[in-house]
Protein backbone atom coordinates (compact mmCIF):
# COMPACT_ATOMS: atom_id res chain seq x y z
CA UNK A 1 0.00 0.00 0.00
CA UNK A 2 1.34 3.49 -0.86
CA UNK A 3 2.01 6.11 1.76
CA UNK A 4 -1.08 8.07 2.76
CA UNK A 5 -0.62 11.74 1.97
CA UNK A 6 -2.73 14.82 2.70
CA UNK A 7 -1.90 18.42 1.81
CA UNK A 8 -3.89 20.76 4.07
CA UNK A 9 -4.25 24.52 3.68
CA UNK A 10 -4.60 27.51 6.01
CA UNK A 11 -6.06 30.43 4.10
CA UNK A 12 -4.98 33.48 6.13
CA UNK A 13 -1.24 32.83 5.76
CA UNK A 14 -1.40 30.55 2.68
CA UNK A 15 0.34 27.83 4.70
CA UNK A 16 0.47 24.16 3.75
CA UNK A 17 0.43 21.46 6.42
CA UNK A 18 1.26 17.89 5.43
CA UNK A 19 -0.01 14.65 6.95
CA UNK A 20 1.92 11.50 6.04
CA UNK A 21 1.12 8.00 7.25
CA UNK A 22 1.91 4.35 6.76
CA UNK A 23 -1.56 2.83 6.14
CA UNK A 24 -0.49 -0.56 7.46
CA UNK A 25 1.04 0.41 10.80
CA UNK A 26 -1.10 3.60 11.12
CA UNK A 27 1.95 5.59 12.25
CA UNK A 28 1.79 9.20 11.04
CA UNK A 29 3.81 12.40 10.79
CA UNK A 30 2.53 15.99 10.60
CA UNK A 31 4.68 18.73 9.04
CA UNK A 32 4.21 22.46 9.74
CA UNK A 33 0.88 22.51 11.64
CA UNK A 34 -0.84 25.87 12.20
CA UNK A 35 -2.29 26.60 15.64
CA UNK A 36 -5.68 27.70 14.29
CA UNK A 37 -6.05 24.39 12.44
CA UNK A 38 -5.04 21.97 15.19
CA UNK A 39 -8.57 20.66 15.63
CA UNK A 40 -8.98 20.11 11.89
CA UNK A 41 -5.72 18.17 11.75
CA UNK A 42 -6.42 16.04 14.82
CA UNK A 43 -9.93 15.26 13.63
CA UNK A 44 -8.53 13.94 10.35
CA UNK A 45 -5.93 11.86 12.18
CA UNK A 46 -8.62 10.44 14.48
CA UNK A 47 -10.94 9.63 11.57
CA UNK A 48 -8.22 7.55 9.92
CA UNK A 49 -7.29 5.89 13.20
CA UNK A 50 -3.68 7.01 12.89
CA UNK A 51 -1.15 7.17 15.71
CA UNK A 52 0.73 10.46 15.36
CA UNK A 53 4.39 9.72 16.00
CA UNK A 54 6.08 13.01 15.07
CA UNK A 55 5.10 16.62 14.52
CA UNK A 56 7.80 18.50 12.59
CA UNK A 57 8.41 22.17 11.89
CA UNK A 58 10.58 23.17 8.94
CA UNK A 59 11.79 26.30 10.79
CA UNK A 60 10.81 29.00 13.27
CA UNK A 61 7.92 30.58 11.39
CA UNK A 62 7.32 34.34 11.30
CA UNK A 63 3.89 34.39 9.67
CA UNK A 64 1.93 31.94 11.81
CA UNK A 65 2.07 30.23 15.18
CA UNK A 66 2.90 26.55 15.10
CA UNK A 67 0.44 23.98 16.38
CA UNK A 68 3.24 21.62 17.37
CA UNK A 69 3.13 22.26 21.10
CA UNK A 70 -0.65 21.97 21.32
CA UNK A 71 -0.64 18.76 19.27
CA UNK A 72 2.16 17.28 21.37
CA UNK A 73 0.18 18.09 24.51
CA UNK A 74 -2.97 16.40 23.19
CA UNK A 75 -1.47 13.35 21.48
CA UNK A 76 1.93 12.64 23.01
CA UNK A 77 3.57 12.88 19.60
CA UNK A 78 7.22 13.91 19.64
CA UNK A 79 7.91 17.42 18.37
CA UNK A 80 11.01 18.23 16.36
CA UNK A 81 12.81 21.15 14.75
CA UNK A 82 16.40 21.92 13.77
CA UNK A 83 18.95 22.05 16.55
CA UNK A 84 19.95 25.45 15.10
CA UNK A 85 16.59 26.86 16.21
CA UNK A 86 17.68 26.71 19.88
CA UNK A 87 14.19 25.70 21.04
CA UNK A 88 14.29 23.88 24.36
CA UNK A 89 10.66 22.74 24.45
CA UNK A 90 10.89 20.26 21.55
CA UNK A 91 11.57 16.56 22.04
CA UNK A 92 14.03 16.24 19.16
CA UNK A 93 16.63 18.75 17.99
CA UNK A 94 17.41 17.56 14.51
CA UNK A 95 20.83 17.38 12.91
CA UNK A 96 21.59 17.38 9.20
CA UNK A 97 20.74 14.01 7.58
CA UNK A 98 19.15 12.69 10.77
CA UNK A 99 16.49 10.08 10.01
CA UNK A 100 13.09 9.47 11.60
CA UNK A 101 10.98 6.42 10.84
CA UNK A 102 7.22 5.92 10.81
CA UNK A 103 6.00 2.51 9.78
CA UNK A 104 8.05 1.36 6.79
CA UNK A 105 8.95 4.91 5.78
CA UNK A 106 11.97 7.02 6.73
CA UNK A 107 12.17 10.82 6.72
CA UNK A 108 15.60 12.36 6.23
CA UNK A 109 16.09 15.86 7.64
CA UNK A 110 18.24 18.09 5.43
CA UNK A 111 19.67 21.36 6.66
CA UNK A 112 18.70 24.06 4.15
CA UNK A 113 19.46 27.42 5.83
CA UNK A 114 19.07 30.80 4.23
CA UNK A 115 15.47 31.85 4.81
CA UNK A 116 16.36 31.39 8.49
CA UNK A 117 19.38 29.73 10.03
CA UNK A 118 17.18 26.88 11.33
CA UNK A 119 15.53 25.74 8.08
CA UNK A 120 15.12 22.01 7.54
CA UNK A 121 13.70 20.26 4.50
CA UNK A 122 12.28 16.77 4.89
CA UNK A 123 12.80 14.05 2.26
CA UNK A 124 10.65 10.92 2.17
CA UNK A 125 9.34 8.55 -0.51
CA UNK A 126 10.39 10.71 -3.47
CA UNK A 127 8.97 13.87 -1.91
CA UNK A 128 10.77 16.89 -0.45
CA UNK A 129 8.99 19.21 1.97
CA UNK A 130 10.90 22.45 1.61
CA UNK A 131 9.20 24.82 4.05
CA UNK A 132 10.14 28.38 3.04
CA UNK A 133 13.47 27.45 1.46
CA UNK A 134 12.23 26.59 -2.03
CA UNK A 135 8.78 27.71 -3.19
CA UNK A 136 7.06 26.99 -6.48
CA UNK A 137 8.82 29.36 -8.92
CA UNK A 138 10.19 31.29 -5.99
CA UNK A 139 12.16 31.14 -2.76
CA UNK A 140 11.81 32.19 0.83
CA UNK A 141 12.85 35.71 1.75
CA UNK A 142 16.14 36.45 3.52
CA UNK A 143 15.66 39.85 5.14
CA UNK A 144 15.00 38.80 8.76
CA UNK A 145 15.69 36.00 11.31
CA UNK A 146 19.35 35.55 10.40
CA UNK A 147 18.42 35.25 6.73
CA UNK A 148 21.24 34.90 4.22
CA UNK A 149 20.79 35.04 0.46
CA UNK A 150 24.17 33.40 -0.04
CA UNK A 151 23.27 30.47 2.23
CA UNK A 152 19.85 30.13 0.63
CA UNK A 153 21.37 29.89 -2.85
CA UNK A 154 23.76 27.19 -1.64
CA UNK A 155 20.93 25.27 0.06
CA UNK A 156 18.79 25.28 -3.07
CA UNK A 157 21.39 24.70 -5.75
CA UNK A 158 23.81 22.57 -3.74
CA UNK A 159 21.47 20.40 -1.69
CA UNK A 160 17.89 20.45 -3.01
CA UNK A 161 18.86 20.51 -6.69
CA UNK A 162 21.14 17.52 -6.00
CA UNK A 163 18.06 15.38 -5.37
CA UNK A 164 16.68 13.23 -8.20
CA UNK A 165 14.94 15.44 -10.74
CA UNK A 166 11.65 13.58 -10.40
CA UNK A 167 11.48 14.44 -6.68
CA UNK A 168 8.17 16.18 -6.00
CA UNK A 169 8.53 19.54 -4.26
CA UNK A 170 5.97 20.45 -1.60
CA UNK A 171 6.52 23.99 -0.24
CA UNK A 172 5.44 25.54 3.04
CA UNK A 173 3.39 28.20 1.26
CA UNK A 174 1.97 29.10 -2.08
CA UNK A 175 0.27 32.39 -2.91
CA UNK A 176 -0.85 31.62 -6.47
CA UNK A 177 -2.92 28.47 -6.12
CA UNK A 178 -0.23 25.94 -6.95
CA UNK A 179 0.24 22.82 -4.87
CA UNK A 180 3.47 21.13 -5.95
CA UNK A 181 6.35 21.16 -8.38
CA UNK A 182 9.42 19.02 -9.03
CA UNK A 183 13.16 19.47 -8.73
CA UNK A 184 13.40 19.27 -12.51
CA UNK A 185 10.82 22.03 -13.05
CA UNK A 186 12.37 24.32 -10.44
CA UNK A 187 15.82 23.86 -11.96
CA UNK A 188 14.44 24.89 -15.33
CA UNK A 189 11.84 27.50 -14.51
CA UNK A 190 12.41 29.06 -11.08
CA UNK A 191 13.15 32.68 -12.06
CA UNK A 192 15.25 33.44 -8.99
CA UNK A 193 17.72 30.59 -9.28
CA UNK A 194 17.44 29.00 -12.73
CA UNK A 195 20.56 29.97 -14.67
CA UNK A 196 21.51 32.53 -12.04
CA UNK A 197 24.89 32.91 -10.36
CA UNK A 198 25.05 33.37 -6.62
CA UNK A 199 25.87 37.05 -7.13
CA UNK A 200 22.81 37.51 -9.33
CA UNK A 201 20.60 35.74 -6.79
CA UNK A 202 21.88 37.91 -3.94
CA UNK A 203 21.12 40.99 -6.03
CA UNK A 204 17.60 39.76 -6.81
CA UNK A 205 16.88 39.14 -3.14
CA UNK A 206 18.23 42.54 -2.10
CA UNK A 207 15.77 44.29 -4.39
CA UNK A 208 12.56 42.55 -3.26
CA UNK A 209 11.55 45.20 -0.68
CA UNK A 210 8.84 43.07 0.93
CA UNK A 211 6.69 44.14 3.87
CA UNK A 212 7.16 42.17 7.07
CA UNK A 213 4.66 39.41 7.91
CA UNK A 214 1.72 40.78 9.89
CA UNK A 215 2.21 38.31 12.75
CA UNK A 216 6.00 38.38 13.03
CA UNK A 217 6.10 40.04 16.45
CA UNK A 218 3.66 37.48 17.87
CA UNK A 219 4.67 34.43 15.87
CA UNK A 220 8.43 34.33 16.41
CA UNK A 221 8.42 34.48 20.24
CA UNK A 222 5.43 32.11 20.36
CA UNK A 223 7.18 29.60 18.11
CA UNK A 224 10.29 29.71 20.27
CA UNK A 225 7.91 28.36 22.94
CA UNK A 226 6.53 25.67 20.60
CA UNK A 227 3.38 27.72 20.08
CA UNK A 228 2.30 27.28 23.72
CA UNK A 229 1.62 30.78 24.99
CA UNK A 230 -0.09 30.84 28.35
CA UNK A 231 -0.58 34.59 28.65
CA UNK A 232 -3.52 35.62 26.51
CA UNK A 233 -2.31 39.22 26.45
CA UNK A 234 0.96 38.20 24.80
CA UNK A 235 -0.87 36.45 21.94
CA UNK A 236 -2.32 39.51 20.27
CA UNK A 237 -2.82 39.09 16.57
CA UNK A 238 -3.18 42.36 14.72
CA UNK A 239 -5.48 42.33 11.74
CA UNK A 240 -5.47 44.87 8.94
CA UNK A 241 -7.72 47.25 10.85
CA UNK A 242 -5.67 46.93 14.03
CA UNK A 243 -8.13 44.93 16.14
CA UNK A 244 -6.44 42.61 18.65
CA UNK A 245 -7.53 38.98 18.38
CA UNK A 246 -6.96 35.81 20.37
CA UNK A 247 -7.66 32.18 19.51
CA UNK A 248 -10.31 30.03 21.23
CA UNK A 249 -7.62 27.67 22.52
CA UNK A 250 -5.92 30.49 24.44
CA UNK A 251 -9.24 31.75 25.75
CA UNK A 252 -10.01 28.34 27.21
CA UNK A 253 -6.57 28.09 28.79
CA UNK A 254 -7.00 31.50 30.44
CA UNK A 255 -10.65 31.41 31.57
CA UNK A 256 -9.72 31.96 35.21
CA UNK A 257 -7.77 35.14 34.56
CA UNK A 258 -9.64 37.04 31.85
CA UNK A 259 -13.16 38.40 31.69
CA UNK A 260 -15.32 37.02 28.87
CA UNK A 261 -17.88 39.50 27.58
CA UNK A 262 -20.49 38.12 25.17
CA UNK A 263 -21.96 40.93 23.07
CA UNK A 264 -24.82 38.97 21.45
CA UNK A 265 -28.51 39.27 22.34
CA UNK A 266 -29.96 37.40 25.30
CA UNK A 267 -31.82 35.09 22.93
CA UNK A 268 -28.55 34.13 21.22
CA UNK A 269 -26.70 33.82 24.52
CA UNK A 270 -29.22 31.23 25.77
CA UNK A 271 -29.96 29.78 22.35
CA UNK A 272 -28.72 26.92 20.19
CA UNK A 273 -25.03 27.89 20.19
CA UNK A 274 -24.95 28.42 23.92
CA UNK A 275 -22.17 30.43 25.56
CA UNK A 276 -18.85 30.09 27.34
CA UNK A 277 -19.31 29.23 31.00
CA UNK A 278 -18.69 32.30 33.14
CA UNK A 279 -19.19 34.73 30.25
CA UNK A 280 -20.90 38.01 31.04
CA UNK A 281 -23.74 39.00 28.69
CA UNK A 282 -23.40 42.66 27.71
CA UNK A 283 -25.09 43.26 24.37
CA UNK A 284 -23.53 45.44 21.72
CA UNK A 285 -24.91 48.96 21.79
CA UNK A 286 -25.70 51.28 24.68
CA UNK A 287 -25.40 48.46 27.22
CA UNK A 288 -21.82 47.81 26.13
CA UNK A 289 -20.95 51.50 26.07
CA UNK A 290 -22.24 51.91 29.64
CA UNK A 291 -20.17 48.91 30.73
CA UNK A 292 -17.00 50.25 29.11
CA UNK A 293 -17.42 53.66 30.69
CA UNK A 294 -17.24 52.03 34.13
CA UNK A 295 -14.66 49.29 33.43
CA UNK A 296 -10.95 49.30 34.24
CA UNK A 297 -9.11 50.24 31.04
CA UNK A 298 -6.22 47.94 31.94
CA UNK A 299 -8.35 44.85 32.50
CA UNK A 300 -7.99 41.83 30.21
CA UNK A 301 -11.32 41.39 28.43
CA UNK A 302 -12.13 38.99 25.60
CA UNK A 303 -15.20 39.88 23.54
CA UNK A 304 -17.24 37.07 22.01
CA UNK A 305 -20.12 36.87 19.53
CA UNK A 306 -21.48 34.36 17.01
CA UNK A 307 -18.68 34.52 14.41
CA UNK A 308 -16.32 37.31 15.49
CA UNK A 309 -17.80 40.29 13.64
CA UNK A 310 -19.71 42.05 16.42
CA UNK A 311 -17.08 41.18 19.00
CA UNK A 312 -14.45 42.62 16.67
CA UNK A 313 -16.48 45.83 16.55
CA UNK A 314 -16.74 45.81 20.35
CA UNK A 315 -12.97 45.39 20.61
CA UNK A 316 -12.44 48.33 18.28
CA UNK A 317 -14.80 50.49 20.35
CA UNK A 318 -12.94 49.59 23.54
CA UNK A 319 -9.57 50.32 21.96
CA UNK A 320 -10.84 53.71 20.81
CA UNK A 321 -11.87 54.38 24.41
CA UNK A 322 -8.33 53.69 25.63
CA UNK A 323 -8.52 50.04 26.69
CA UNK A 324 -5.12 48.37 26.28
CA UNK A 325 -5.86 44.68 26.94
CA UNK A 326 -9.16 43.99 25.19
CA UNK A 327 -9.30 41.29 22.51
CA UNK A 328 -11.67 39.69 20.07
CA UNK A 329 -12.06 35.89 20.13
CA UNK A 330 -11.38 34.92 16.54
CA UNK A 331 -14.18 32.96 14.91
CA UNK A 332 -16.63 33.49 17.76
CA UNK A 333 -18.86 30.76 19.15
CA UNK A 334 -18.90 28.98 15.80
CA UNK A 335 -15.16 28.37 16.08
CA UNK A 336 -15.53 27.48 19.76
CA UNK A 337 -18.11 24.80 18.93
CA UNK A 338 -16.20 23.49 15.90
CA UNK A 339 -13.23 22.92 18.19
CA UNK A 340 -15.44 20.99 20.63
CA UNK A 341 -14.82 23.32 23.56
CA UNK A 342 -17.11 23.22 26.63
CA UNK A 343 -20.49 24.97 26.37
CA UNK A 344 -23.04 26.29 28.81
CA UNK A 345 -26.71 26.89 28.08
CA UNK A 346 -27.91 27.76 31.57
Amino acid sequence: MPMTFHQLYEHETSTYTYLLADPQTKEAVLIDPVLEKVDRDLTLIQEYGYHLKYVLDTHIHADHITGAGEIRKRTGAKSAVSEKANVDCVDLKLKDEQELSFGKYTIKALETPGHTDSCMSYYVDGKIFTGDTLLIRGTGRTDFQQGSSSKLYDSITGKLFALPENTIVYPGHDYRGQTSSSIEMEKKHNPRVSGKTKEQFVQIMSELKLTQPKKIHEAVPANLSCGLVKNVDSLRVSTVDGVREVLPAQVQENLTRVEIVDVRTREEFNGELGHIEGAKLISLGQELENFLEQADKGKEIVFVCRSGGRSGHATRISQDMGFTKTMNMKGGMIAWIEQRRPLSRS
